[in-house]
């Protein structure tokens, strides 16, 4: 019986316009300025990374020799945890992710799927800040605050080469400011995560 090796593509959709929105005052032939710019694109929502057979290999031993220390301490309930936990990560591992459609005018950031019509609109006064951060050299990560308490932060996407024309358009409406990365990125960036 011979094994099948299956090669997982993505189809990275990924594009930058910058450009004046298709619609005409009904009250006359308004001029469009620079406030009616907009910048659009798509990118997956995260940078998906295949796992070859050793990375499977080394979450496997750090699962057992956990599960080793659980039962050695006669923690069955941490036990059941760990290995309920090596399964979910196992199995979120080969999930691949969505594109999503990303939208950013004078008015604020809109955030969409690709193959929906529902959106989350984030008005320029409800944002603190944003900072970007360099994720891959394919993509960078924008990072924005909201005036949230449960999630205050939202990651974004964007191709590498395009981060000046959204760092200057972003500039306009909201404070550029330093967001340190969290060590729980840290960590899932170490172990391709």
């Amino acid at each position: 019986m011979k094994k099948k090796q299956v090669k997982i593509k993505i189809a990275q959709k990924v594009k930058l316009n910058l450009r004046k929105p298709a619609y005409k005052s009904l009250l006359g032939g308004r001029q469009e300025s620079e406030s009616d710019l907009a910048i659009e694109w798509q990118a997956p929502e995260f940078e998906y990374q295949p796992k070859d057979i050793s990375w499977y290999w080394l979450t496997l031993m750090a699962a057992i020799i956990l599960l080793a220390l659980a039962i050695w301490q006669g923690n069955f309930l941490f036990a059941v945890f760990i290995l309920i936990s090596w399964l979910v990560i196992v199995y979120s591992v080969r999930r691949l992710p969505s594109i999503w459609n990303f939208k950013i005018n004078e008015k604020g950031i809109s955030i969409s799927l690709a193959k929906e019509v529902n959106n989350k609109f984030y008005p320029h006064n409800e944002i603190e800040g944003f900072d970007i951060h360099s994720v891959s050299e394919k993509y960078k990560e924008l990072v924005v605050k909201i005036k949230s308490r449960f999630s205050p932060y939202i990651k974004i996407n964007f191709p590498a080469d395009n981060e000046e024309n959204i760092k200057n358009f972003l500039l306009k409406y909201i404070p550029k400011e330093e967001y340190s990365e969290s060590l729980v990125d840290s960590f899932s960036r170490l172990i391709r995560f």
